[in-house]
């Protein structure tokens, strides 16, 4: 579900009666840019919308509370879950940090109760994403430490059950230490 508004504020609905204008075929199609406030001449990106910006943080940051509530309690399915969700709130919000880097006096023009507001939960936001990934981490870690477990522990029992040839040609029995093929991706 995309969160962001797509029709300006007081625009007339456009219409899709058959009287509508339409562009001949082989004619070039112009649009108007989308502003989200007065004029800001031609090649300019639009000025983030703190309300809008204020809201994504607001909804990343209860996302995180449950997910790392999940990761502490080792729920991947519930993790799973939230993990679209997430992730389209994570590129609202880099867009519009992005926007914001591009153009600070953005924050600067808030009242100092709302900058206030809006930093109080940026700092939020940011410790819980340091604990999502610590946690995230965690969690990988622990995975990869039980299937090395597991496959430290058949590689060990396929070595003490291997069968090999004495010099004679003969079976001589088990033999301890034979190198075998059996490993586990540990990429991280």
């Amino acid at each position: 579900m995309n969160m962001m508004r797509r029709d300006l504020p007081g625009a007339p609905a456009r219409s899709t009666s058959p009287q509508a204008p339409r562009p001949m075929a082989g004619s070039p199609i112009s649009v108007a840019p989308r502003s989200n406030g007065p004029s800001q001449g031609p090649g300019l990106r639009p000025q983030p919308k703190t309300d809008e910006l204020m809201m994504v943080i607001r909804q990343l940051t209860e996302l995180l509370t449950k997910e790392n509530a999940s990761l502490k309690r080792h729920r991947t399915d519930e993790v799973k879950a939230f993990t679209e969700r997430k992730e389209q709130l994570a590129r609202l919000y880099q867009g519009h940090m992005n926007a914001i880097h591009r153009d600070p006096s953005v924050l600067k023009a808030l009242d100092p109760s709302k900058r206030l507001a809006f930093t109080q939960q940026a700092m939020k936001l940011g410790e819980l994403m340091q604990e999502n990934a610590a946690l995230l981490k965690g969690n990988i870690q622990s995975i990869n430490m039980f299937f090395k477990a597991v496959t430290d522990a058949v590689k060990e029992r396929q070595e003490k059950m291997a069968a090999a040839y004495s010099r004679s040609g003969s079976m001589s029995g088990y033999i301890a230490k034979r190198s075998l093929a059996v490993s586990f991706n540990e990429t991280m």
